[in-house]
């Protein structure tokens, strides 16, 4: 069975960038653990934001929901915050990461990125999702189709009310949501109905694991 951990700086990271991956490691019966960084208290009300990121981890399936105690607005990429990804992966061990860019224009995203490839300096296997702060410079190597997950995601991103003045989450004039387009923009760049990019952070294929199972299935 596969662990995989999930990061992001703030509620509503996570979910936007890869729950339909998480979802999907769900439905193939792997362990889905989840690290949220702050309480997002910039954006809304932290117990309001919090409520919502639990409520997204239940629906999403995650085995857990951590946070890490730190400021919104204030993450680095120093010790403080390698030590608050450090400890969860301690304790869980992940097969896989799913975490920020490092082509992240919002400080919060670019320093927790550079702080899990420090603490996740042993893992083999780390992914980076984007977000609508995401620079243009963002080039995604890895594409998850995510057709048969799409509306159980939408049902996620509808639980964060306290973000209904962002951009991403306003309706357009042709009534979908702006994450919805970026979907459905990935997946034609796959091939497929809709679909979440990555940029491959690391990607370690050990000699006791299956070359073929790892690249080409």
């Amino acid at each position: 069975m596969v662990t995989v951990l999930a990061i992001g700086a703030h509620p509503d990271d996570i979910e936007l960038g890869c729950s339909g991956t998480l979802i999907r490691h769900r439905k193939d019966g792997n362990r889905v653990y989840i690290l949220v960084l702050s309480r997002g208290e910039a954006s809304g009300d932290p117990e309001k934001r919090e409520n919502e990121c639990k409520q997204a981890a239940e629906l999403i399936g995650a085995d857990e929901l951590f946070f890490g105690e730190l400021k919104d607005t204030k993450i680095d990429d120093g010790i403080e915050t390698i030590m608050a990804i450090e400890r969860v992966i301690n304790k869980l061990k992940p097969d896989i990461i799913y975490t920020h860019s490092l082509k992240d224009t919002h400080q919060d995203h670019r320093n927790t990125a550079y702080a899990t490839l420090s603490a996740g300096r042993r893992i083999n296997k780390i992914f980076m999702y984007e977000s609508p702060t995401t620079s243009m410079e963002f080039s995604p190597q890895l594409f998850i189709d995510i057709s048969n997950e799409f509306e159980k995601k939408k049902e996620v991103m509808d639980l964060f009310i306290t973000q209904s003045n962002k951009e991403w989450y306003s309706r357009r004039r042709a009534g979908s949501m702006a994450f919805e387009g970026l979907a459905a923009y990935r997946g034609f760049q796959a091939r497929v109905g809709v679909a979440e990019a990555f940029e491959v952070g690391k990607l370690v294929i050990n000699s006791n694991e299956s070359v073929s199972h790892n690249i080409l299935h």
